[in-house]
């Protein structure tokens, strides 16, 4: 019984062992493939940041095809609105500006730690950038201008 006990510790320590992790670049590139879907909604950003600076530009126009509106007010929801979508734009920029693709001095448990913290700060900023979006669109909805 003990040999057989022996036996199976020794079958259970090989197989562990010969668990590999996974190599450092692939959890590299699966990052950068989630980077690149979150730059595709930073167009999207963009679009409505512009759209709503237009707004605030052509205010009086709107009031016209909108008499009921509180210009003010609207002025200073779309500010907000603005603020929020350039914040959500700046947290990519800041995240692409620390991101450091090379690894070099790291082992690969190092370097694997390192990127899938990484994809949880890219996965965070992709919930702003979809928050920001939704809001901004909405808004821009309400006065015909998705």
């Amino acid at each position: 019984m003990n040999k057989l006990a022996g036996i199976i510790s020794i079958l259970i320590i090989t197989l562990t062992a010969c668990q590999q992790e996974p190599d450092y670049k692939a959890v590299r590139d699966d990052v950068m493939k989630f980077h690149d879907v979150v730059m595709a909604d930073h167009g999207i950003i963009v679009n409505n940041e512009m759209k709503l600076d237009t707004l605030i530009k052509e205010l009086s126009k709107l009031k016209k095809q909108f008499p009921e509106i509180d210009t003010l007010k609207e002025k200073n929801n779309i500010k907000v609105l603005r603020d929020r979508l350039t914040k959500a734009e700046d947290s990519m920029n800041d995240w692409m500006h620390a991101f450091e693709p090379d690894v070099s001095g790291k082992n690969n448990a190092e370097a694997i730690k390192y990127f899938k913290d990484e994809k949880a700060r890219i996965a965070a900023i992709d919930s702003i950038y979809k928050l920001e979006i939704k809001a901004s669109t909405d808004y821009l909805t309400r006065f015909r201008k998705p």
